[in-house]
């Protein structure tokens, strides 16, 4: 069993970035042992807009979002998301979300297509964005992963900051307190000095039996600038 929460760091501006300061931090403090690299893809479509008649007291139908999120750890599948659409916190927790998986590769790829050439009236394509050869490490029951999160196409992509995933690992198959841990994770965090940081975790009193905790976290960073 792990328990995970993720974090980002905006960009302060176009020439500079947070991430040589936080990989410094991290081997200073701790001297954390290589991991290999990671990465992840993700497209955002937000659901396009009902017209409502100026004399209409219905309230407007809530926007929703449709998110594809394609994770290296999660070789295997790709993850269609699907939540309502909520404004960005200093500290957020993941709402509801329908979540489905499919096969990493063509069937992804088909329905991105299916998506963009036959619903182009339903969902409207907000951004396409990546982490590519993100740095992770080791520190202790700690798995750190580190990337810059690039928004854009080709020569057009920008970063738009940087994104931290923190795991904390149970050795030989044990149990933990979720809200325990969650704590515990925050407080390494803490400790590595970096301020300005956005997190989100799971609700630590509700019990997601689905497995896709950490699919749930990473749609809601990264819907945060959609």
């Amino acid at each position: 069993m792990s328990t995970t929460v993720l974090y980002f760091l905006p960009t302060t501006s176009a020439d500079t970035s947070p991430l040589p300061d936080l990989i410094d931090r991290l081997a200073t403090q701790y001297d954390p042992s290589i991991l290999p690299r990671w990465s992840l893809r993700h497209r955002l479509f937000r659901s396009t807009p009902v017209p409502q008649p100026a004399d209409n007291d219905v309230p407007a139908i809530p926007a929703r979002h449709l998110q594809i999120l394609s994770l290296s750890d999660l070789p295997n599948d790709s993850f269609v998301v699907i939540t309502q659409a909520s404004g960005p916190a200093s500290s957020m927790t993941v709402p509801a979300a329908d979540i489905i998986s499919l096969p990493a590769g063509q069937s992804t790829d088909d329905f991105t297509q299916l998506l963009v050439s036959r619903l182009g009236l339903l969902w409207q394509q907000r951004q396409s964005s990546a982490v590519i050869d993100g740095l992770a490490y080791e520190v202790g029951d700690f798995v750190v992963k580190i990337g810059e999160w690039r928004q854009g196409v080709g020569g057009a992509q920008f970063v738009r900051g940087v994104v931290v995933e923190v795991t904390h690992r149970v050795k030989d198959g044990g149990d933990e307190d979720r809200g325990e841990t969650q704590d515990m994770i925050t407080a390494f965090w803490d400790e590595l000095g970096v301020n300005g940081a956005r997190e989100y975790k799971a609700d630590a009193e509700k019990t997601v039996e689905d497995g896709y905790v950490v699919v749930r976290l990473w749609s809601e960073l990264l819907m945060l600038k959609g």
